[in-house]
């Protein structure tokens, strides 16, 4: 195995027999250093294609006559029955009639060179469902996926099962982005600059470690770095779609780690990627820059966010700092005057200055052509036609003309030149598409204000009302050259693509005609039995009565918090609605027993690695949260949505898309609304039950779920759990899976106050939520002592209680909790007073279940 042979100045053999610019790869074998993936970049460039390569290395391509395939005879029930390949591969292998029923569906699609939608449900084993028939077609497959998790599910895990499964090699590579990769050119001037520098200050220290990673590594891709570059550097090293020099580049034939992977991109069988990258590439693949191989198959995993990801895809986007980061480049201060440059600064200033006075709204519709915002666009325009007159390569290339140019730095200078310059009329470009009012009635023009800690960002986009035509146009019904349809099938699966039981939504929204096979497969988990569907009767949202409603809403998530021992995940159609939880949580202090916090604390990530490591964690969450977490097990119990989750309809997007139906005589609320909110809610259910024994509590606090005939019908989308409005369901739902007989609950805290400590305790009646409690001081040893001391006098206080009913202790269990430390004094302290004290508490109750919790 070679190590290091694409570093700067080695000599290399040449690589190229095909390119495939916008994007690099991993491939899946032994021959290769595997290691995590992370983000997937979206940017690249296509400014040199060969597309003959790619034609003469891919007998999958549409055009390429098929071949006979194992596809055509294999007995797909055999093979995923009990006595098959699978089952001889997997110890404790289980038939999954759903699996096969896709698999099914799948091989039918292929062979009749149709398209197919399945929903299939959380357990399904989807991902095997749809490569076992895809691979024993023998053509281009192309799986594109929404997330890193899944891309490296398929990549590590099933497609080197299905090796050994299937016998066979399976040759397979991971579609990233250019920006993931160092650039060497960059590389190198970097390190000239940390040279430099040097004199002054100690050099960067991840410049350091690439220093010696880079003679190492086999991709050259910073994701296998074993941190997160920073985002200063990263711009610095990596490649960009704008600063790529291509052909002028010195390191382009021998030492780019892009063109390094382009034989093994056009040589594979299966190319695993995201749906941006998909997108980006059969768009520029119409206007005739081929990007990727072409393929026979194309799998959209997560197909539920298809339009979501077009329309980010297809629009237009510029923000107030744009162009200020576009004339912050070295080339510009260099060949253009300062005072020129600052005018142009100035007109920016003035172009977002007159959006962003339209309104004061986070959010608004762009309806009149943005005039400052024209001048600004013809400003850069202006620019690029000076540059370009005042070129000091002009002479030179003249001369060159007809010659073959040296890759020299000479040559590279000049590239960087002529790429200043269409990065400056694109920029205006863009400028002109958001300013004018083209009276398209395919796009919407908007503002959205973006806030964080540091600023306030304005964008403005120009989006597609509905991008079906252009779905329609680049997947589902591309056509050749001549106008003929492409024979390609295209598989779009999701465990939430159906509304109604159908897709009618799906086909409208993305621009598919029809479909060769549509299925919505069954339930593959025991929801009756593992899963509980809970309305509270709560009051219906007001905006008048605000503030009773998320008082009521905290109340009720408190209680339920109690019965499942916190591990929830309570999601919120808005920020508001989780600000306003949060804060009266967060005023209850220590009564409140559960660890918790909330979106916007730390990023995503971070806060999900939290929830999984910290025992007993409640997390409070917006939309970003409603899919993509998969948390099985006993550390997510309980789920809770606060409303039905609504598209808002002032965000200016969905304004002009149900303004489009309803111009068109379509019924907006229900074609459009109703099976977004439909989809979300499936989504957010579909956080609960992620495994064969997991069980749960999915709680949802709106009435119109079973008030309105939108909600029962989206009720009846959802998977088949028991539905109950009963509070007390709810808790002998969780006595049965977590094995506990506890009718009560008992909450011990404390803390140091000065010289004493401040103990408090919280008695709980579990069917129900009510609650007293009680605080004070004490002169004790630590906090463990002060929790011991509540122990003894809640314990007291609720047996007296208990009695005052006409009840005994003895009738009851109780569930003590309480921090590991005092959970250790009360097993070991043996000669402890307080210990002995409050296990002589303990005696006179039927059962006392004790529960230690890390704070």
């Amino acid at each position: 195995m070679h190590t290091g042979w694409l570093s700067p100045g080695n000599l290399l053999c040449p690589l190229r027999t095909s390119v495939l610019d916008c994007f690099c790869f991993e491939h899946s074998d032994g021959d290769y250093t595997i290691t995590p993936m992370h983000d997937l970049d979206d940017g690249f460039a296509a400014d040199d294609v060969d597309e003959s390569s790619f034609d003469e290395l891919h007998d999958g391509s549409p055009d390429a006559e098929p071949e006979p395939s194992p596809l055509t005879t294999i007995d797909l029930a055999h093979f995923f029955g009990g006595d098959g390949p699978l089952a001889h591969q997997l110890e404790g292998y289980e038939l999954r009639p759903s699996q096969v029923a896709m698999a099914e569906a799948v091989k039918q699609a292929i062979l009749r060179e149709q398209h197919a939608l399945i929903e299939a449900p959380t357990g399904t084993g989807k991902s095997i469902a749809y490569l076992v028939p895809a691979i024993l077609s023998g053509k281009t497959v192309i799986v594109a996926t929404a997330n890193k998790s899944l891309q490296s599910q398929l990549f590590y895990k099933d497609i080197p099962f299905l090796r050994r499964v299937l016998g066979q090699e399976i040759s397979a590579v991971i579609v990233k982005g250019r920006s993931n990769f160092v650039c060497n050119l960059k590389w190198e001037k970097e390190l000239v600059e940390q040279q430099r520098m040097s004199l002054y200050d100690r050099e960067h220290d991840q410049i350091t470690f690439m220093r010696t990673w880079l003679t190492e590594t086999q991709t050259g891709d910073v994701d296998d770095l074993p941190f997160v570059i920073d985002s200063d550097l990263r711009p610095r090293v990596v490649s960009y779609p704008d600063d790529c020099l291509h052909q002028d580049c010195r390191f382009y034939d021998d030492a780019c780690w892009i063109n390094h992977m382009r034989d093994r991109a056009a040589e594979a069988q299966v190319l695993v990627t995201n749906h941006h990258l998909l997108l980006n590439a059969l768009e520029l693949g119409f206007a005739g820059e081929r990007i990727l191989p072409p393929a026979a198959i194309y799998v959209i995993d997560e197909a539920h966010g298809l339009e979501q990801t077009a329309t980010a895809v297809f629009e237009t986007t510029v923000t107030d700092y744009t162009v200020e980061q576009l004339l912050s480049r070295s080339l510009y201060k260099q060949h253009l005057p300062e005072d020129l440059l600052d005018e142009i600064r100035m007109q920016n200033t003035l172009a977002f200055q007159e959006a962003a006075h339209l309104s004061r709204d986070n959010a608004y519709r762009i309806e009149a052509d943005l005039e400052e915002m024209k001048k600004l666009g013809r400003a850069l325009s202006d620019l690029a036609d000076r540059m370009k007159r005042n070129s000091p390569y002009a002479k030179k290339e003249q001369q060159e003309e007809g010659r073959r140019k040296e890759k020299d730095e000479a040559a590279e200078e000049r590239k960087f030149y002529e790429l200043g310059i269409e990065m400056l009329n694109s920029t205006a470009t863009k400028l002109l598409t958001v300013a004018v009012s083209k009276r398209d009635e395919d796009f919407v023009r908007y503002a959205v204000r973006i806030f964080d800690r540091r600023h306030t960002t304005l964008e403005i986009h120009a989006a597609p009302i509905n991008p079906a035509g252009l779905l329609g146009q680049y997947l589902f019904h591309a056509q050749d050259e001549g106008g003929e349809p492409l024979a390609r099938t295209v598989i779009c699966t999701s465990a939430t693509l159906a509304t109604n039981g159908h897709f009618e939504h799906f086909k409208t929204r993305c621009g598919l005609v029809s479909a060769g096979e549509e299925r919505v497969l069954p339930a593959v988990f025991d929801y009756p039995r593992q899963a509980l569907l809970y309305q509270p009767a709560l009051p219906a949202y007001d905006y008048r009565n605000a503030d009773a409603y998320y008082t009521a809403v905290a109340a009720e998530i408190e209680r339920l918090l109690e019965v499942s021992r916190g591990r929830a995940l309570c999601l919120f159609t808005s920020w508001s609605g989780l600000q306003q939880v949060a804060d009266r949580l967060a005023n209850h202090g220590k009564q409140l027993f559960w660890p918790l916090r909330a979106q916007g604390e730390a990023p995503r990530d971070a806060l999900l690695t939290w929830f999984r490591q910290q025992p007993h964690s409640v997390l409070l969450a917006t939309r970003s949260f409603w899919e993509g977490v998969d948390i099985p097990g006993d550390d997510l119990s309980l789920v809770v949505l606060d409303k039905l989750p609504f598209p808002t309809p002032g965000d200016p997007l969905h304004s002009a898309r149900m303004t489009a139906i309803e111009a068109g005589g379509g019924n907006s609320f229900g074609q459009y609304m109703t099976p977004l909110m439909t989809l979300s809610l499936k989504q957010g259910f579909g956080r609960l039950i992620r495994r064969a024994a997991d069980r749960g509590v999915v709680a949802i606090l709106d009435e119109r779920l079973t008030s309105k005939g939108y909600g029962r019908q989206a009720r009846a989308d959802l998977p088949p759990a028991r539905f109950s409005r009963d509070f007390k369901e709810v808790h002998r739902f969780f006595q049965a899976a977590l094995q506990s007989q506890a009718e009560f609950a008992l909450n011990v805290w404390a803390t140091e106050e000065g010289s004493s400590i401040q103990w408090g305790w919280r008695a709980l009646r579990l069917q129900d939520g009510k609650a007293d409690s009680q605080e004070g001081r004490a002169d004790l040893p630590d906090q463990a002592a002060g929790e011991l001391h509540a122990v003894v006098l809640g314990l007291a206080d609720l047996r007296g209680r208990i009695e005052r009913a006409g009840r005994k202790a003895t009738e009851f269990c109780v569930e003590v909790r309480c921090s590991p430390a005092a959970s250790d004094r009360l097993h070991q302290g043996q000669d402890d007073p307080l210990a002995g004290g409050a296990r002589a508490a303990f005696q006179g109750w039927s059962a006392v279940e004790l529960r230690a919790l890390s704070a």
